[in-house]
């Protein structure tokens, strides 16, 4: 994806190069690389969408999947980007072969095992502590033990910044599961606890940035600390932060320092106006319904109403900007697809026992490139929304206007004042399809 320099994503433990683009959180980063640089990222083999494994591979054969990437996108040379241990992949391929690596970028990795020991002369103050192989083992065989069934424990270790985040959470245990079976899982687990990428630091010739965050909690800065004073003429970043995967976290855009890093062009922080239709939904009754049916069954049905909303989403061209407590805010580029998305949400969610409010309006917004949105027409929208009925979808006088003609029946409503909102509003319930 995008346009620019070549740059091939290694990913970490677990990916699913289909699902990883479902969630906003995972999503924005990439759009986001690909704003600068032509990315492709791949399922290492054993994960996600590749084929599995009998015997746990050596670092060289996961070394001739970096090559098969290479050679199927006709790429002879490409920067490198590593995460976790798919950077200690990098370390060996860019010291084996450095013709085709342009440039070496690694986010919180770890050390080949001749060099732990000395991790402890790199800590420093307010580091997380620096756990054992065994001890990291642990952690991992105890988000095995309730793999795809419980995924807040990987998120309460790997990605603390989201344990408030309900939707991500029930996201990352769709993750697990198309990802992995649990048994394969632990296979993963044990490749990686093998992976050993030698003296490959030190022959690394390629310019390299290791960049850390201060506080993970699965492998401690002091290693990146390490790593780079391993690496001849490498750079070092430290981010604050405490989550393993730096692009889940609030300040995730302090790693342009890696676009910067392997372009060589500073990466402006900008907000573009545009026209959307934007379209926000709300489950009626959630905190009742959840004490009615139990944890575990309203876990499972929040897990359906993702499923079908971002599918339906999908289907119909929008984009889901974020997650707002039970519901969504979503834009889309024309009004009829927005109406259609939620005539169809209201009906299908129904279907499963939840009852929605949804409100449309168009305007123009602000963009900005971290994907988020703002303006107006996005606080107006929200209050068509707060002023629904249960299981009403109301549309602005504006979208309304725009789609005369068409197919679709609103209902004419009374004038209403939106909070905030200067004036008063029109409002109109879009009829059941």
């Amino acid at each position: 994806m995008g346009e620019g320099p070549p740059l091939v994503f290694i990913p970490a433990l677990i990916s699913n190069i289909e699902i990883s683009w479902e969630h906003e959180l995972y999503r924005r980063n990439f759009e986001h690389f690909g704003r600068h640089m032509t990315c492709v990222q791949f399922d290492k083999r054993g994960i996600g969408l590749s084929d599995r494994f009998d015997d746990v591979p050596t670092m060289a054969q996961r070394n001739e999947d970096i090559f098969a990437v290479m050679d199927a996108v006709g790429w002879e040379r490409a920067h490198f980007l590593g995460v976790s241990e798919g950077a200690a992949m990098a370390q060996l391929f860019a010291a084996d072969f450095p013709e085709r690596v342009e440039s070496l970028a690694m986010v919180n990795t770890f050390l080949s095992p001749r060099y732990r020991t000395r991790q402890t002369d790199y800590v420093e103050d307010q580091d997380a502590p620096i756990l054992t192989v065994n001890e990291i083992v642990d952690r991992f065989m105890s988000i095995a033990a309730v793999w795809s069934e419980d995924p807040r424990p990987m998120v309460e270790w790997e990605m603390p910044s989201a344990i408030d985040n309900e939707s991500f959470i029930r996201w990352v245990g769709r993750l697990q599961r198309m990802s992995c079976s649990p048994k394969d899982f632990i296979k993963q687990l044990e490749s990686v606890v093998a992976l050993d990428a030698g003296d490959a630091p030190e022959r690394i010739i390629a310019r390299t940035l290791v960049v850390h965050v201060k506080g993970d909690r699965v492998l401690p800065a002091a290693g990146g600390r390490l790593l780079a004073d391993l690496i001849p003429d490498a750079e070092y970043v430290e981010i604050p932060g405490e989550d393993h995967f730096a692009w889940i976290m609030p300040n995730w855009r302090e790693i342009d320092v890696l676009i910067e890093f392997a372009t060589g062009t500073p990466v402006t922080r900008t907000a573009t106006r545009k026209f959307a239709n934007v379209l926000f939904t709300d489950i009626v009754g959630s905190t009742r319904q959840s004490a009615e049916r139990g944890d575990a069954a309203w876990r499972a049905l929040l897990d359906s109403h993702d499923r079908i909303a971002r599918g339906l989403v999908d289907e119909h061209g929008g984009r889901v900007v974020k997650s707002t407590g039970d519901g969504l805010l979503v834009t889309f580029d024309s009004p009829s697809q927005g109406v259609a998305c939620g005539v169809g949400l209201r009906d299908a969610l129904v279907g499963i026992g939840i009852e929605l409010r949804a409100g449309i309006h168009a305007g123009e917004i602000e963009l900005h490139d971290d994907g988020d949105v703002s303006g107006i027409a996005v606080n107006l929208a929200a209050r068509v929304e707060q002023r629904c009925a249960d299981g009403e979808f109301w549309a602005s006088s504006t979208v309304r206007d725009m789609m005369l003609g068409g197919t679709t029946t609103f209902t004419d409503a009374v004038e209403h004042e939106l909070k905030g909102i200067d004036g008063s509003w029109r409002l109109f319930s879009v009829a059941t399809s």
